[in-house]
């Protein structure tokens, strides 16, 4: 896709920002394109179950050397699970920063969804509240995004990687 005039600040309130677009359970997300490091291959990609944790955690996984602990998006925000053997399946490695020191380094894990469209260049300033949403997924999502007529859930990664759930 060609890139559009985006700020890489994201203060001007008339540009956009690259957006990953991927889909769940038949609906559609959208997370900031700065926020994921790398896309993988679910099937491709060993993961090793840790006993005794919530459903929603599918394992650890070695990314060169970085244990990254990997979700079922899917769980974990009470949408379908992702199919582990679908070759459409993907990780994508996201990082947040920590609120607590911003002198840590951000922290990283793997997000399991069922596919990843491709990415987009969003307005931030059309985002709208997520109050149609289940109250599972809403506390993760920033807000709806209307993209030429089909309806992208913008996913807060800060929110997911700072949740008591984990």
């Amino acid at each position: 896709m060609q890139a559009t005039a985006a700020n890489s600040t994201g203060t001007q309130t008339s540009g956009t920002k690259q957006f990953l677009l991927f889909g769940q359970g038949g609906s559609l997300f959208a997370v900031e394109l700065e926020a994921v490091r790398e896309v993988l291959s679910l099937k491709e990609q060993p993961i090793s179950p840790v006993p005794n944790t919530l459903p929603f955690l599918l394992g650890l996984t070695n990314l060169r050397g970085e244990i990254l602990a990997a979700a079922d998006f899917g769980r974990f925000t009470g949408i379908e699970p992702v199919d582990t053997h679908h070759p459409q399946s993907r990780i994508l490695v996201v990082e947040a920063p920590d609120p607590r020191d911003v002198r840590l380094s951000r922290m990283r894990m793997g997000l399991a969804v069922s596919g990843v469209e491709g990415v987009l260049p969003l307005n931030p300033d059309r985002i709208v509240s997520a109050i149609d949403v289940s109250p599972e997924l809403a506390p993760f999502l920033k807000g709806l995004y209307n993209s030429e007529g089909r309806l992208l859930m913008i996913v807060d990664v800060e929110a997911i990687a700072h949740s008591e759930r984990w």
